[in-house]
């Protein structure tokens, strides 16, 4: 994968919904799916994969440990990440300490408060990692790309690509171990923002906060797939009309609410328009989401799934998304924008078709 790629994937971690299976020890706070592709999916407080995964592997969790072998990917966010079984396709990781024991035959994506290879691993692709304390003792193939405020090595690590390291300091022989071209940029300690404990976002806020977004939207797409549907359909033909109405409908709709409320007969309206108001923008970055993880799910994955993967895919990239300052909420206010200004075209439309569902 090229490095512009790589980053993107950083970014891309999934949550998600289903019943139990033989398959995966958890608690009973989780709820776990299996599809008939073999792709398993979890989200809830612990897990512990004893069993090989024949697809993709995606899970969220307070405490998540993986003993089993995964055919495809691994996707996975958590307080505590512990892989030891071996991954075939490329791993992917946020957490507040990441742990690779095992093997990946592809590339290896993590950003966390600590992370660690292990002298037992051996990374067939890239390695991008970003973390607080970030220590490597396993071979890494291919070319690596490391942000951390400490960075250990042991002396099992070998990287035979380039690297290139942003850090506080330059382990002793390090040049020694990497077999193509060593780039480092200092780094100040204040440069450094990851998911440690006193640095960055707090990762319970985080959970949480993902877990109220995914469950609004497995709601929505569970209840109304036809309906969520059709607004991500629309932002993705319309994106700069939904984006400008919703703009527009953003600075006018309060303003003609505090008109109607200071008229006799228009408060009744004005509750009303404050109700539907508040419902949409409290629903509006849900088809963005669905949208926005289905384009990452094809373009990335090169795969084809459903709604709801798609929708989980998305829910977690802005998730993480949202916590990068100033851009992040800038995010945040365009995926709301677009949102709200599809969901006024889709009724614009549905009236003028009549009353029946717009395409």
């Amino acid at each position: 994968m090229t490095t512009n790629t790589l980053l993107c994937l950083l970014f891309v971690f999934l949550l998600i919904i289903a019943g139990p299976s033989p398959a995966l020890a958890a608690d009973e706070d989780t709820f776990l799916e299996i599809t008939s592709s073999g792709n398993i999916f979890g989200a809830g407080q612990d897990f512990i994969i004893e069993e090989d995964s024949p697809g993709d592997l995606v899970l969220a969790g307070s405490g998540l440990t993986i003993n089993g072998a995964v055919e495809e990917d691994v996707i996975v966010a958590g307080g505590t990440v512990i892989i030891n079984g071996d991954v075939k396709g490329d791993v992917l990781a946020a957490g507040g300490t990441v742990r690779v024991n095992g093997n990946v035959g592809g590339d290896l994506v993590v950003m966390g408060g600590d992370i660690l290879v292990s002298k037992n691993s051996r990374i067939g692709g890239d390695a991008l990692l970003s973390a607080g304390d970030v220590t490597l003792n396993g071979v890494i193939e291919g070319n690596g790309k490391v942000t951390a405020g400490t960075l250990r090595t042991g002396e099992n690590f070998e990287l035979e690509g380039n690297l290139e390291l942003t850090a506080e300091n330059v382990p002793a022989n390090l040049e020694s171990k990497v077999g193509g071209i060593l780039t480092y940029r200092e780094q100040t300690g204040g440069e450094w923002e990851g998911f440690g404990e006193s640095r960055g976002f707090g990762f319970a806020s985080f959970i949480i906060g993902l877990l109220a977004s995914l469950a609004l939207g497995l709601v929505l797409i569970y209840f109304f797939p036809g309906f969520i549907g059709n607004l991500a359909g629309t932002v993705r033909a319309s994106a700069l009309k939904a984006g400008l109405l919703g703009l527009v409908l953003l600075f006018f709709l309060p303003i003609a609410t505090l008109i109607l409320l200071i008229t006799f007969f228009g408060w009744s309206l004005s509750v009303l328009l404050i109700f539907v108001t508040g419902l949409f923008l409290l629903i509006s970055t849900v088809p963005v989401k669905l949208l926005a993880g289905e384009l990452l799910y094809r373009k990335i994955f090169n795969k084809e799934a459903g709604r709801l993967l798609y929708y989980l895919t998305g829910a977690l990239l802005f998730a993480v998304l949202y916590e990068i300052p100033f851009l992040g909420g800038l995010i945040r206010f365009v995926a709301l924008l677009l949102g709200f200004g599809a969901l006024w075209l889709w009724i614009f439309s549905y009236f003028k078709a009549g009353g029946t569902e717009a395409a």
